[in-house]
């Protein structure tokens, strides 16, 4: 037989040993071949590349195996354009082969367009060899290609079908059958812990991580039904899916016969295939995510971002779509050996030994609760307490904590546990908790809070817990507090911990941060470790008490923000260390997906989202009521009586001072009385917003649904902006009185002549009562839908299709789904019964999200491959000119400048509005997969299309948002150095001109003109990898600052850490001030009115923090902005006064605001006092 060469290329490596083993089968049966294999890994260079190229031009035939379409071979371009050029000049090329492995769609467009065999017998009979794997099908293949190109016949067997589901056990050889392994393997009085994983893993022999998975759950006594399957069902290789596979191994007479079920896949089963989304909740175990990281152990030990930016993408953000508990990685992918035979980069899966044990005693944990009887059940119920005051005990943004634990204890109590006592009310728990110890220190002496404590250790228990820690974790801790027991909630030498024993349940607060305790450390110190008494605390919950699972309540406890690795934590990780192998269940508002997030992946715990509370408009109060009034009788005259006009108007005007409303709206009375006209239409328009503005009407309590007239201003408010393709009722009901929405927005203060003698915010109010009018009448009826139609026309005038289909969503969907929040409290008791919650969408529900819900399910967010998505791509241009217009309109310029606050948060809810603004600003576009969608690159957006100039961004990202989309923090690094490059002038290409200024000046400093062009785009800043803040609030709330100069600094100190090309957070304090010294405009936007600027301190603590640097760099004030994309066809840009004046006057000082939280007894006066903290701030 002839020699020939092949050129092979592997996305991945995986098959790698199988196509050596294939050569060497060939070469055994005769055939003369030279393999030539590169992985992605191996192609990292242009040289290596073009040594590739030349390779493959050289050869007989090339393969190319992609995996995630033609970016995922970097020759890819290069070579076909190689090819191209060859075939053009009449030379010879070599027979080229496309695989998409895996349906990749990206990877079938690429094989479509480049491959000229696509669909063709031979292309499918080569697909197959490649697809089916393992060494009998290469070896066949090379057979297949010789006979190709040699235009012979030598026998050739045709593609064979290898096993592709089965049991893997190291002790078994061969794949047992179900009964056969359940005799000799599984002991039915023990756990049994399900594990599943990658048939090419079994097929390529890469399973020592999955070996020391099952030998370490067989050693803790526990037994494992291990199956290597191909997850999905392929018509063309005819496997048998994942539902078969649960069903037989891990199921039996219709239950499970696994107790939980372990799985290190990659990506959602449930995205790419929807007829899965039941599956797990059949199967009604947890289901734990095994993180197997890309990144080597070395890298994944060193970096303090942990996991690599794939893996975020695909063994994180994607398994939670599955409702999948992420865990810690259990193995890292070496790739150090070059295979002899074919010079392949091999790939092997190594386990991490401690936290393989970690993963498996975390997943025997949840296992345990379902073997545990409900009256024997022991579970600790824990309040966040920030900062630590009494007022701030069950902190919980927009629920009801202590009402919502009374009614989860009465449940308990009812569904069999121990609880020795139940309560009337919420506020007699916080009472009682009120009556023990708490971890407020200003009140009591260390003997009182001895006296109280329910909860303590001495020094028999608390050397044990601190001399078990990491040597470097003990170090650090003691640097800190000194030696334990320190001196925090210590009384004669025993440690004092918060909190009641009610039977076989714990209520306790969580122990503090730490911050306050040790002041000074904010100004030095960003890694500040827990205190003793935090970890000892976690420690007593396990030890002592004995907690079979936690619960952690509501948004936001410290845990999951302490110091550590931003995903995929090692044993050095304070996260880590707190929750130990606690199985943690976590109640979470749904609308802040990027929280809840940081607790899934922070703390492994199951979020149970919860409802947000009541929405409802802001209206007029008070003096606002009364110039309403005015106003209304002043028209009148207008119209009845003009006489009266001269008398009237200084009464409004005097109604308007005193209500301090001329400072609001920067009016004072001479120009007021120059053009009353005018005058008025701009006070009826700043009356309107005001009435319109959507506010919360007190507190969410968990299991409760909203009812009555609550119930119809949640579900108009619900329905204000289109829901997909259901229509906004408020729009529907316009326009079927003739109205148009947009219009009617334009002139909200006006009054046009079809407007009937009304300004555009008084039709809109007039439209939004009779929306509210038709639901409270179906609510009275029941939500019956066959009234609709009656109650359109006798609201409206006459029956209109699309206010009726916006009315037959709130009956059909909207309201069941509300009233489904029953299962908040229902998953709760899942969660601590070891059953699967069920995963579901998160975001802000007002926002023409109103889908996501119900609620009580386990939130997921987004996959940060998508973002931003294309209507993402839309709003963010919307926000970006409605910059540029409000900043011409003010300054006459283009600003110099513009420093953006990016949160994880408002990128999950909107899909990435903030992102698309900032490429939009800096002119450069996304470029989108056609099949998956993903975002793959950036394009520059030509001036002549563009409009203006390029403009400087400078984005401050939170210590969430470098975690979670470390993908979008290149990308954003990757369009400044793009922008920077282009040749234009500078007054078209403001960020290039402010490079080169910056580079001379580091040039001069010393550095290389590559160093130097690389300090000087650096635009991309944040908090220092593994810790989070910005370093203001804590100043503010402890009183520990002087002078803004304080806060500035200590702001920038926080801030000055450099993300992009070559540096993950490095200290660049020069950098950051040169780029505050020019930053003359500043914007945070708000996708959601469901949250304001003064709804937590996040927003000064960020967003306060970035204007006061400037203005301490600088010398003066930015021109500060806040963006409202909540309607996001209507976008909006205030100041950040007008916003802040906004607030106050729509729900701070609002009554009925203030009356919704009185309703909620102590928690909602905890929450009023909170606020007064934040306008502080």
């Amino acid at each position: 037989m002839k020699s020939f060469t092949l050129c092979y290329f592997s996305a991945h490596s995986m098959e790698i040993p199988s196509l050596s083993a294939g050569v060497r089968q060939y070469e055994k049966e005769g055939g003369k071949i030279r393999v030539i294999a590169r992985t992605g890994r191996q192609l990292f260079d242009e040289s290596r590349i073009k040594a590739f190229v030349n390779d493959a031009l050289a050869s007989d035939a090339v393969l190319i195996v992609l995996h995630g379409g033609r970016a995922s071979c970097p020759a890819f371009d290069d070579l076909l354009k190689a090819v191209l050029e060859k075939k053009n000049h009449g030379e010879k090329i070599p027979y080229l082969h496309i695989h998409p492995q895996g349906g990749d769609e990206d990877g079938i467009l690429a094989a479509k367009e480049y491959d000229h065999d696509f669909g063709t017998d031979q292309w499918d009979t080569l697909n197959h060899y490649l697809m089916h794997g393992g060494r009998v099908n290469f070896c066949n293949l090379f057979f297949y290609l010789y006979n190709l190109l040699f235009q012979e016949k030598v026998p050739c067997n045709p593609p064979k079908t290898l096993p592709q589901e089965g049991i893997y056990h190291p002790d078994i050889s061969g794949i047992p059958e179900i009964q056969d392994y359940l005799q000799q393997k599984v002991d039915k009085e023990k756990i049994t812990v399900g594990l599943w994983f990658y048939q090419s893993y079994w097929l390529n022999d890469n399973l020592a991580y999955i070996d020391a998975i099952i030998r370490e759950i067989e050693s803790r006594g526990a037994n494992v039904i291990c199956v290597f399957h191909l997850r999905y069902k392929d018509a063309e290789r005819g496997n048998l899916g994942a539902d078969y596979v649960v069903e037989q191994f891990f199921m039996e007479d219709g239950r499970a016969r696994i107790d939980v079920l372990i799985s290190p896949m990659m990506f959602s089963l449930t995205l790419s295939a929807p007829e899965y989304k039941e599956l797990m909740q059949r199967l009604n175990v947890p289901l734990i995510q095994a993180i197997v990281t890309m990144n080597p152990y070395a890298e994944w030990k060193e970096s303090l971002q942990g996991v690599s930016t794939m893996d975020v993408s695909f063994s994180v953000a994607q398994p939670e779509f599955d409702g999948s508990l992420i865990t810690v990685p259990v193995a890292t992918r070496e790739e150090e050996e070059i295979d002899p035979v074919t010079g392949g980069l091999l790939a092997k899966n190594v386990p991490v030994p401690d936290r393989v044990e970690k993963m498996v005693s975390l997943s025997l944990n949840w296992a345990k609760l379902r073997k545990i009887e409900n009256r024997d059940r022991l579970i600790a119920i824990i309040f966040h307490h920030y900062p630590p005051r009494n007022d701030r005990i069950g902190c919980a943004a927009g629920l009801d904590s202590f009402e919502s634990i009374k009614l989860l204890i009465d449940r308990m109590k009812k569904e069999g546990y121990k609880i020795d006592r139940t309560y009337e009310s919420g506020d007699e728990l916080a009472k009682e908790l009120l009556d023990r110890m708490t971890c407020d220190q200003r009140w009591l002496t260390p003997e009182r809070m001895a006296q109280k404590a329910e909860a303590r250790a001495g020094r028999d228990l608390f050397s044990p817990w601190h001399n078990a820690l990491p040597q470097s974790i003990r170090e650090k801790m003691t640097a800190d507090w000194g030696e334990i027991p320190g001196d925090l909630f210590v009384h004669e030498e025993k440690m004092l911990f918060a909190g009641l024993i009610n039977g076989n349940i714990f209520v306790t607060i969580q122990p503090p941060r730490g911050y306050f305790e040790n002041i000074d450390k904010i100004y030095h110190d960003m890694y500040l470790s827990p205190p003793h008494h935090y970890l000892a605390h976690y420690r007593w919950i396990k030890d002592v008490f004995k907690a079979d699972a936690v619960m952690h309540v509501g948004k936001h406890g410290s845990l999951e923000w302490l110091p550590g690795k931003s995903l995929g934590l090692s044993e050095e990780c304070y996260p880590d260390l707190a929750i130990m192998d606690l199985p943690n269940i976590y109640p979470y508002i749904i609308n802040d997906p990027s929280e809840g997030t940081q607790a899934k992946r922070r703390s492994y715990c199951c979020i149970i989202d919860h409802l947000t509370p009541v929405f409802t408009s802001a209206d007029l109060y008070e003096e606002l009521a009364k110039l309403e009034n005015l106003l209304k009788e002043y028209t009148d005259a207008e119209r009845e009586d003009p006489g009266k006009l001269p008398i009237i108007r200084p009464m409004i005007w005097e109604a308007v001072s005193q209500a301090d409303l001329d400072k609001d709206m920067e009016l004072d009375e001479k120009e007021a009385f120059s053009d009353f006209d005018l005058f008025l239409e701009k006070l009826h328009s700043y009356l309107a917003d005001l009435g319109d503005t959507m506010i919360n009407d007190g507190l969410h309590i968990m299991g409760k649904a909203p009812e009555d007239d609550r119930l119809a201003e949640f579900l108009v408010q619900l329905t204000r902006l289109s829901n997909g393709s259901v229509p906004s009722l408020r729009e529907s009901v316009l326009d079927a009185l003739g109205y148009d929405y947009d219009e009617l927005l334009a002139n909200k203060g006006r009054v046009l002549l079809h407007f009937k003698g009304r300004t555009g915010g008084q039709v809109i109010q007039s439209a939004h009562e009779s929306g509210l009018a038709m639901v409270k009448e179906l609510e009275r009826n029941r939500f019956d839908t066959a009234l609709i139609d009656t109650i359109v026309e006798s609201c409206l005038g006459g029956r209109n299709i699309t206010v009726a289909a916006a009315l037959r969503y709130i009956c059909e969907i909207l309201t069941p789904n509300i009233r489904l929040t029953v299962n908040e409290i229902n998953s709760s008791l899942t969660g601590f019964e070891g059953g699967f919650v069920l995963p579901g969408p998160s975001g802000a529900p007002t926002r023409g999200q109103a889908d996501i819900l119900p609620t009580g399910r386990n939130f997921y967010s987004v996959d940060p491959d998508k973002i931003p998505t294309h209507g993402a791509w839309e709003v963010g241009k919307k926000l970006g000119d409605a910059l540029i217009e409000r900043c011409l309109q003010e300054t006459g310029k283009y600003p110099e400048s513009i420093g953006i606050i990016i949160w994880g948060g408002s990128t999950m809810r909107s899909k990435g509005d903030d992102i698309a603004e900032i490429y939009y600003l800096m002119g450069v576009k996304p470029l989108w997969a056609r099949g998956s969608g993903n975002v793959t690159g950036l394009e520059v957006i030509p001036l002549s299309e563009l409009g203006r100039p390029r403009l400087d961004v400078v984005p401050r990202i939170s210590g969430f948002f470098r975690d979670s989309f470390p993908n979008l923090v290149e990308r954003i690094d990757e369009a400044a150095r793009m922008v920077a490059a282009l040749k234009e002038i500078p007054e078209s290409n403001i960020l290039r001109r402010n490079v080169l200024r910056d580079m001379e000046s580091y040039l001069k400093d010393g550095m290389s003109e590559k160093e130097a062009m690389r300090e000087a785009t650096f635009r991309v800043f944040g908090c220092p990898p593994g810790t989070y803040g910005a370093g203001v609030s804590e100043l503010v709330e402890s009183k520990n600052w002087k002078t803004q100069e304080d806060l500035g600094n200590n702001y920038i100190r926080y801030t000055a850490h450099a993300y992009g090309k070559g540096s993950y957070g490095k200290q660049k304090p020069a950098a950051f001030r040169s780029l505050l010294s020019r930053m003359d405009v500043t914007v945070k936007n708000e996708d959601s009115r469901e949250y304001d600027m003064l709804s937590c301190t996040d927003y000064y603590n960020y967003y306060g923090g970035l204007i006061v640097a400037a203005k301490t760099v600088r010398g003066e004030l930015p021109f500060a902005l806040v963006g409202d994309s909540a309607d996001p066809r209507r976008v909006k840009m205030r100041t950040t006064f007008e916003e802040a004046k906004h607030v106050l006057r729509s729900r701070l000082v609002n009554p009925k605001w203030l009356n919704g939280m009185k309703r909620h007894g102590y928690k909602g006066a905890g929450d009023i006092s909170h606020m007064m903290d934040v306008v502080i701030g």
